[in-house]
């Protein structure tokens, strides 16, 4: 059973815990057509309100991954988003326990969560159905939270949207869901996050400096300021933390390690994978040459080359790892991949592979290579082709040492040949070997086809 079908079930168990009418499940999907599945939500209907319970898959920009958190609305308009710890601030304003919990990618721990779950509903519910009972008590909880959403946007957003009409209804929908983002990306990753964590200095320097604060934030403010610490390390909330989920999902610093070596042995296989198809296609290619310089020019680079490729198999593989395990009962499940993650891998595994294809065709064109009849070059740093030069078209070959610049002799040891038009043309590739081994080798082409040879300090 996948983990949003457990979740369901467990939705399912939670109504008929709180005898309410079965829960709504629908599916959370986002992309073209809404293909991507991101989640599942589970939604219960009171007289006076409703909440969700939200399990999230993949992810959101605000939270983190496979998250479980509560929401609540009033029945009213437009429909003003609570979180659970807005709830809190009015029902149990000395109750700063974590009701948010993150990578729940187990059976096991997802069970758990609900256990907590279902333990706060059980007194949260029957509470906030007294308390909504007396107008003037729903009266003053919804006159809060309107003014807790006007402060985050620096205006009266609610009330100009009604006079927006229907256009407005849709501005208003998407800044509240900005609103509750907000909320839970603070829970999540944010300074409560912190003060469930036990940093409390951590997070409360961080809540001061916020300008967006909620009543629960400033319950939580005076609470710190009076060395109050979190009061029940939640063992759920601790597995499900942040920072344990994301070591089991290759993430932290024993996952980067693991990402680290996986490329460094990728990326030394490929290279040395690299070297020999080189090896062979310089066998091949210049096996009717008198003489070939520059050959390990770009060769060295190979390791460069290969580094792109070495880490695109190590993702690809530390991926397909993350896929959950047959057995159920022991399995630690994480989400299918998004279709613009398999599309991303895909493409940068095979940008990696055109890098390293390149890197061995530029290192064959960068050699210089003599022929019986004629010489091959290029003069560019990564060249894709060579160009040709017959010897019948040169006048001389010249071993030059070097160059000045500013006054001062610079050491740049080359072959310069100069053909019969006046041209010059500089082989740079040409500096493994000395101007007498260049006339050794080349003595009877020089022979053959008059061709001098000098040697100088400078061109």
């Amino acid at each position: 059973m996948e983990l949003s079908e457990y979740f369901a079930t467990q939705c399912r168990a939670t109504g008929v815990l709180l005898r309410s009418t079965a829960p709504t499940i629908k599916k959370l999907t986002s992309g073209k057509k809404g293909k991507n599945q991101v989640g599942v939500s589970a939604t219960y209907v009171f007289d006076k309100f409703k909440f969700n319970i939200i399990y999230t898959e993949q992810g959101h920009v605000s939270y983190a991954q496979q998250s479980i958190w509560l929401s609540f609305s009033l029945d009213c308009e437009p429909s003003v988003p609570f979180s659970v710890y807005d709830i809190l601030a009015y029902i149990r304003p000395l109750d700063f326990n974590c009701y948010t919990y993150t990578y729940v990618d187990s059976k096991e721990l997802m069970q758990d969560c609900f256990g907590e779950i279902n333990g706060l509903l059980l007194t949260l519910v029957p509470k906030l159905c007294a308390l909504l009972e007396n107008g003037v008590d729903k009266n003053k909880l919804l006159l809060s939270q309107k003014e807790s959403i006007n402060r985050y946007f620096g205006d009266n957003v609610l009330e100009t949207g009604e006079m927006l009409g229907g256009a407005g209804d849709k501005i208003i929908d998407l800044m509240l869901k900005n609103y509750f983002d907000a909320q839970i990306e603070c829970a999540v990753i944010g300074a409560q996050a912190l003060f469930y964590e036990g940093k409390t200095e951590k997070a409360l320097k961080k809540l001061k400096k916020s300008k967006f604060r909620t009543q629960y934030h400033e319950n939580l403010i005076k609470y710190m300021e009076n060395g109050g610490k979190i009061q029940y390390e939640s063992p759920i909330v601790k597995a499900a933390s942040l920072k344990n989920g994301a070591k089991r999902h290759g993430g932290g610093i024993k996952g980067a390690l693991k990402y680290l070596s996986l490329s460094v042995a990728f990326t030394l296989l490929l290279s040395l994978l690299a070297f020999g198809v080189f090896y062979v296609l310089c066998a091949i290619l210049f096996r009717d040459s008198i003489l070939v310089s520059g050959i390990w020019e770009n060769a060295v680079l190979f390791p460069g080359f290969c580094m792109l490729l070495g880490s695109s198999i190590a993702l690809n593989l530390i991926n397909r790892r993350k896929k959950k395990d047959k057995d159920d009962k022991k399995a630690v499940h994480s989400p299918k991949p998004a279709a613009f993650t398999a599309m991303f891998l895909k493409c940068f595994t095979i940008f990696a592979e055109c890098v390293v294809v390149l890197g061995i065709i530029t290192s064959l064109n960068s050699t210089t290579v003599f022929y019986e009849n004629s010489f091959k070059y290029s003069e560019e740093d990564f060249p894709l082709s060579q160009n040709e030069c017959y010897y019948d078209a040169v006048d001389c070959f010249i071993y030059v040492e070097g160059y000045e610049y500013d006054g001062k002799f610079q050491e740049d040891p080359h072959i310069c040949a100069v053909t019969k038009s006046g041209t010059e043309i500089d082989l740079y590739n040409s500096t493994c070997f000395s101007a007498d081994e260049f006339k050794e080798n080349c003595s009877e082409i020089l022979e053959k086809y008059s061709i001098d040879f000098k040697s100088q300090k400078i061109m």
